[in-house]
């Protein structure tokens, strides 16, 4: 099959920027609980771009890497069309645990059990018509301290499928089984699955705060940040304030007409350019007028600058909630007694989805009329051949794109 790539980065060595396409092997099922999908399309993230750019905190975990050359992505949905003995039967698990909520899925299965299901010949073949797929990316080792308490999410042993071992840019995917999520008829768009898992980094960083009827700040208006603003008016948010800032080709008009329009429909109730300070001025007055001059009760960091840190630090009332996902370069000074410790703020650094926590809520999110939402405002911008990726990663650099899909050899016409 062919495949997206990286070579592995080596000390002392340039690592070239850009990515490769060769022919790899077809996945195999190797292990009990192994699972393969074909692809229907791979989503862009900034990771990817990162990689692409051979960002320095990425050649770091990537020298980590347990394949050589990496096939990239960690976005994707797909198909599931072989499995292990072991993974036969979670997957039957999961198609009774759909059933509980769909009646014509609960009446096929009636008369069955999970064992039964999974031992019919004609399971796979079924399962391959019926549903769409897709998988949490960071495998975790199950022993771990923070694994045994529940914490997959930050468990110390991590493996990012797309960035420490082989991901899903390529036709076929392998997975482990207990890391999959499926989906019945449709139920969700196949296109808005594709980065169910970068939503749900932006739904994991706004349900760790009360946003129900309360006032938040979505601090970066990229892709990361619009999916924040939508999940926060979905979860009830009663305000919302929505910064960025525009900076060289993506001027002040691009930023308003594009990034702030959609930010408007997703839920934003004012949008500030913080490149201009009246504008940075004019969110301070606006959410202490708002607020009886208190605070917005939480700030969504998505942007990766420490000029969101100090904006965060002027409109975020004490006792708010502080989350931070965008990952900024360098250091900066903190004054923890007067910005954190006297302000009786908390808070939260933000790393990947809580398994299953997060995907749990963000499904039901989406159930609810976010996925169509979504679809129906074109926050799928493009979905381009996987051979034409350097047309995908222009797109996402000159600003005209938010989310972009990559579709597999011989799907696209």
């Amino acid at each position: 099959m062919k495949a997206i790539v990286k070579p592995k980065p080596i000390d002392g060595k340039e690592w070239p920027k850009g990515f490769q396409i060769i022919d790899k092997p077809e996945p195999t099922v190797e292990r009990p609980n192994d699972v393969i999908l074909k692809v229907f399309a791979g989503a862009i993230c900034g990771t990817d771009v990162g990689i692409y750019n051979c960002k320095e905190s990425l050649r770091v975990e990537m020298v980590k890497a347990l394949s050589d050359p990496i096939t990239i992505g960690h976005e994707f949905s797909g198909q599931i069309v072989d499995a292990g003995k072991k993974a036969k039967a979670h997957l039957a698990r999961l198609v009774f645990q759909k059933a509980k909520t769909d009646k014509g899925l609960r009446s096929f299965v009636r008369r069955k059990t999970p064992s039964s299901l999974a031992a019919e010949k004609p399971f796979l073949p079924w399962l391959e018509k019926k549903f769409f797929a897709t998988s949490e990316m960071h495998i975790t080792c199950g022993t771990c301290v923070q694994c045994r308490l529940g914490e997959r999410h930050v468990c110390r042993n991590t493996v990012i499928k797309g960035v420490h071992d082989d991901g899903a840019w390529a036709t076929y995917v392998k997975v482990p089984a207990e890391n999959i999520r499926i989906f019945y008829r449709r139920e969700i768009p196949p296109e808005i699955i594709s980065f169910m898992d970068a939503l749900g980094n932006a739904t994991h960083t706004v349900m760790s705060a009360p946003v129900k009827g309360r006032s938040v700040a979505v601090l970066g208006c990229g892709v990361q940040g619009l999916m924040a603003i939508a999940v926060a008016k979905y979860a009830g948010a009663k305000r919302i304030y929505v910064t960025d800032a525009s900076h060289g080709e993506f001027t002040h008009d691009k930023l308003v007409s594009r990034r702030f329009a959609l930010a408007r429909e997703y839920g934003a109730d004012h949008c500030f350019d913080v490149a201009f300070p009246a504008e940075r001025e004019a969110l301070r007055e606006t959410v202490m007028r708002e607020t009886e001059n208190a605070g917005v009760d939480a700030a969504f960091e998505m942007s990766g600058s420490y000029h969101a840190y100090e904006d965060a630090n002027r409109i975020l009332r004490m006792g708010g909630t502080f989350s931070l996902l965008g990952i900024p370069s360098g250091t900066m000074q903190v004054d923890f007694a007067k910005n954190i410790i006297f302000s009786g703020i908390t808070v939260h650094g933000i790393i990947g989805r809580k398994v299953f926590e997060t995907w749990d809520q963000m499904e039901r999110l989406l159930k609810a009329g976010l996925a169509k939402h979504l679809m129906k405002t074109g926050f799928v911008t493009h979905q381009i051949p996987m051979e034409r990726y350097e047309d995908a990663f222009a797109a996402i650099r000159n600003g005209d794109a938010y989310k972009v899909l990559l579709k597999p050899w011989g799907t696209l016409d």
